[in-house]
């Protein structure tokens, strides 16, 4: 099998990424209830030992609303009420399931999270002081 031709696909793969995913990533907002509020500011940071070639996946409510690089931090938005968060990391995950992150989100606030790997081979948010 030619090296040079896998790690040029994961290299466009991961190019792909950066490129589409935060487009939408910066516009959406999701579901929820809504109420007198605005909208919250949601923020996921990515540990730079998950390494170079890694990109972390976020979900809002199931939907995929962005993608985080080596580097990068995601930065969006989420309406006030109730959502189930979670991340994956791709591609060929050494974690394969997304546990899930219940949050009630309040208007005016700013929710900042960690994308780390748990002792259970999972990705996890870990709340971010």
């Amino acid at each position: 099998m030619n090296c040079n031709w896998c790690r040029a696909f994961v290299l466009g793969m991961t190019c792909l990424s950066f490129v589409a995913g935060p487009v939408g990533a910066k516009t959406r907002t999701t579901s929820g209830t809504t109420s007198d509020g605005g909208t919250a500011r949601f923020m996921v940071y990515r540990i730079p030992t998950m390494g170079r070639f890694v990109v972390v996946q976020i979900y809002v409510d199931n939907a995929m609303v962005g993608s985080i690089g080596y580097g990068s931090t995601y930065d969006g938005v989420l309406k006030p009420g109730h959502h189930v968060l979670s991340v994956l990391a791709t591609p060929r995950s050494k974690w394969g399931g997304r546990p899930p992150t219940n949050v009630d989100v309040q208007g005016g606030q700013t929710y900042r999270f960690t994308a780390v790997g748990d002792n259970n081979g999972n990705l996890i948010l870990v709340p971010r002081d």
